[in-house]
C-alpha cells in the first residue's frame, strides 16, 4: 500500500508510540556490546602485561610507572603483533555478528509493527535468528566496499614521503605542503564515497529482511530502491542525522552543568531515536514496495498495553 513521505512519518510516528518495546534489541545490543568491549579490553591488557614482562608472570600495573607500563604494552603487542591483529581482526567480527543479531531482530519487529499494529520480543529472537548471518555478511560487504575509499588517499599518502625527518621538510617544503593538500583532498573524496555509500545501501538490510533476499541481492534491492525514492531516502537519512546532531548539541552544552540531562541524553539514541528511524525505514520500504500495512485509524486509539 503506497504511502505519501508525510503519511509515512506520521503513520510510523504513532507505530513507534504503540511499539515502545522496539527499543529493547538496541538496550540488550549496548549491554552485550559493552560486556565484550569490556571482555577484550581486559583480555588485551593481561595478555600484553604477560607478554611484555620479563619475570614470566603477569606484572602488577599498579606498581609500575606511567611510562613503564605504556613502553610494556606496546612491547607486548610489538613482539605479538601476528596474534594480536587476528585477535582484533575476530572480536571485531564477532562484534559485527551480534549486532546483525539485534538489528535483524529490530527490524523484524518494525515490520511486524507496520503491518499489524503490534510486535512482540519474540518477533526480535525470530528476525534475528533467521537473518543475522545474511545481514552479517551484508554488512561486511558494505565495510569492504566502504574500506576500498582508502584508494583516495593513496596518492596524498605518496607524494608526501618520509615527513619524519626535519631535512626533507627544510630542503623540499613545496612538495611537503603539496603532498599534504593531496592527502586532504584524499580524505575529503574518501568522507564523501563512504557519504553517498552509507546513504545508497541505506535500506539493503532492510530489503535483505523483509524481503528475505540474500546480501548480493539485498546490495542490489537497496540502491534500486535509492535510485526510485531519492528524495524520501535522503529526508529520513537527514532526520535521522538531525535528530542525532541535535540530541548531540544537548548533551554538549546543556549535559556538562547537568548530569541528568548528561545522562538522558545518553540513552535517547537507544531507547528513542534508533527505534523510531527503524520503523520510518521499514515503512518506507514496505509502502514503496506495496506491502501490506496496519491501517493507521487503527492505531489513533492508543496501545492498549506496552
Amino acid at each position: 500500500m503506497y504511502e505519501d513521505f508525510g503519511t509515512t512519518l506520521n503513520r510510523g510516528f504513532k507505530t513507534w508510540t504503540r511499539n515502545l518495546n522496539i527499543c529493547i534489541p538496541f538496550i540488550l545490543n549496548f549491554f552485550v556490546s559493552l560486556i565484550l568491549y569490556v571482555f577484550v579490553i581486559l583480555f588485551g591488557l593481561i595478555g600484553f602485561l604477560f607478554f611484555g614482562s620479563n619475570t614470566g608472570s603477569i606484572a602488577d600495573p599498579s606498581t609500575l610507572p606511567s611510562t613503564e607500563l605504556y613502553k610494556m604494552l606496546w612491547e607486548g603487542f610489538r613482539d605479538n603483533m601476528a596474534i594480536s591483529v587476528l585477535a582484533i581482526i575476530v572480536f571485531s567480527l564477532l562484534g559485527m555478528f551480534l549486532q546483525a543479531f539485534f538489528t535483524a531482530g529490530a527490524i523484524g519487529m518494525a515490520k511486524k509493527a507496520s503491518e499489524t499494529g503490534d510486535t512482540v520480543l519474540f518477533d526480535m529472537v525470530r528476525s534475528g535468528s533467521k537473518n543475522a548471518f545474511r545481514l552479517f555478511l551484508t554488512n561486511l560487504l558494505i565495510t569492504l566496499m566502504l574500506l576500498a575509499g582508502i584508494v583516495f588517499i593513496v596518492p596524498g599518502a605518496l607524494t608526501i614521503g618520509d615527513l619524519s625527518s626535519l631535512s626533507v621538510l627544510i630542503e623540499n617544503p613545496e612538495a611537503a605542503v603539496g603532498g599534504m593538500g593531496t592527502l586532504a583532498i584524499g580524505i575529503l573524496v574518501w568522507g564523501i564515497y563512504s557519504l553517498i555509500i552509507n546513504i545508497a545501501l541505506s535500506l539493503a538490510p532492510y530489503a535483505l529482511i523483509i524481503d528475505e533476499l540474500d546480501p548480493l541481492d539485498a546490495l542490489k534491492t537497496g540502491y534500486g530502491f535509492f535510485k526510485k525514492n531519492k528524495l524520501d531516502v535522503f529526508l529520513i537519512w537527514i532526520i535521522a542525522v538531525g535528530l542525532a546532531f541535535i540530541n548531540g548539541l544537548l548533551g554538549e552544552f546543556m549535559g556538562a552543568q547537568n548530569t541528568l540531562i548528561s545522562g538522558i541524553t545518553y540513552i535517547i539514541p537507544i531507547l528513542v531515536l534508533q527505534p523510531f528511524i527503524t520503523i520510518l525505514w521499514t515503512r518506507l520500504y514496505l509502502s514503496r514496495e506495496g506491502k501490506d500495512l496496519d491501517n493507521h485509524y487503527d492505531l489513533l486509539s492508543g496501545p492498549d498495553g506496552f
